[in-house]
């Protein structure tokens, strides 16, 4: 291992042992401050300029930067600070320990290997400079709603292209599926379990109405594209009724559909509201209602074409032997960032993405230096 991945190394193991977990998704996240707080001062020993920008609560998108020949143009760069939860590991979550040429713990790979290799290339650079300006943010919440990417979407400014950090083998991923998440209630009437027939079972109607959406995303699985795969449809959540010998009168679930490029989420939500219009006007007459507004993560336009997918793929080429325009079926910050093109390249595996005993192979660490070095360079 050379000095340089050395010191790689160790900045991926110093940010994987800081416990960053989205206080959205767990009580118990500690959320992003104490990453940004450690940014900032690796930034300050290198005499990088640096910025904390507060997004919500204590919970700051950090901000660093390389001014580049053409002060008017602007390339980001962005990598979210945030994890998911830990749960069921074998060992400790934020060891960030290095053990069979991989790096250990609870974000190593998503995505906390991206920021690390963005940070090192930014930072190493050196006499080099860059034609464009090249900002690079580590943003909050990218695994809940994504406000840190909306904030610098809302900043007012401007770039002429994104590099979004996430494992993705350093293959090119030029588009990505987004999603629309919404709730559903079904209203029934309580009564007591043994004289079922005084009241409505919630959970009776929701069973219908699950059948039917599971049948609806059979026809989204028809609907193929080349790059990033069908739409799809899944009921992830359920819950209902109160207690064991009363009639339900509520059910809920949760819908998590996903959106190919293009595709707007109003257009997903009307066509389940379709189907829940029969299921009102049925012999069944279930009273359902969608819970709105939902949460809505747009799939970016595809970057083919444009001259960011261009450089990157020389660059994963030169450096991985890899710059194929790839797609995929999962979602990042691209999302928000209201249609600047964008490309999604990062060492690690979405393999590894949100599983217990996550890890990334340091082998591609040098190699995301360079692919991101290169692009900065020549965009």
């Amino acid at each position: 291992m050379s000095s340089a991945s050395t010191e790689l190394v160790s900045l991926l193991q110093d940010l994987t042992r800081i416990e960053s977990i989205n206080p959205s998704l767990s009580a118990a996240g500690s959320g992003e401050l104490e990453v940004a707080r450690y940014l900032e001062n690796y930034c300050r020993k290198r005499n990088l300029p640096c910025e904390l920008h507060e997004v919500k609560d204590g919970r700051p998108n950090f901000i660093t930067w390389i001014p580049g020949q053409y002060p008017d143009r602007r390339i980001l760069f962005i990598a979210h600070t945030d994890t998911v939860p830990v749960d069921k590991w074998d060992t400790n979550p934020f060891s960030g320990e290095v053990r069979d040429g991989r790096i250990h713990g609870r974000g190593s790979c998503d995505t906390k290997g991206s920021l690390a290799t963005m940070l090192t290339a930014l930072s190493t650079l050196g006499e080099r400079k860059p034609k464009a300006t090249v900002v690079l943010v580590a943003s909050i919440d990218e695994e809940f709603r994504k406000i840190g990417a909306r904030a610098v979407a809302d900043s007012g400014v401007a770039y002429e292209a994104a590099v979004v950090g996430e494992p993705t083998n350093l293959e090119l991923v030029v588009a990505h599926k987004g999603s629309v998440r919404w709730q559903v209630e079904v209203e029934g009437v309580p009564a007591h379990s043994s004289r079922p027939h005084l009241g409505v079972n919630a959970i009776t109607g929701m069973a219908k109405l699950v059948l039917a959406l599971d049948a609806h995303n059979e026809v989204l699985n028809k609907r193929e594209n080349a790059l990033v795969g069908p739409p799809a449809l899944t009921v992830s959540l359920i819950e209902g009724g109160i207690e064991l010998t009363t009639v339900p009168p509520a059910c809920r679930i949760w819908i998590d559909r996903r959106l190919t490029p293009g595709e707007p989420p109003q257009n997903a939500l009307q066509e389940v509201e379709d189907i829940f219009e029969s299921f009102r006007n049925g012999k069944d007459k279930i009273k359902v209602r969608s819970l709105l507004p939902a949460l809505e993560d747009p799939a970016p336009k595809s970057a083919e074409g444009s001259r960011i997918a261009e450089v990157a793929a020389n660059a994963c080429a030169n450096v991985a032997g890899t710059g194929k325009y790839i797609g995929a079926p999962w979602g990042t910050d691209a999302s928000q960032l209201d249609g600047i093109p964008c490309v999604v390249i990062g060492p690690g595996s979405m393999a590894q993405a949100h599983t217990s005993n996550e890890f990334i192979d340091i082998s591609q660490l040098d190699k995301a230096v360079e692919i991101y070095q290169q692009i900065m360079l020549n965009y």
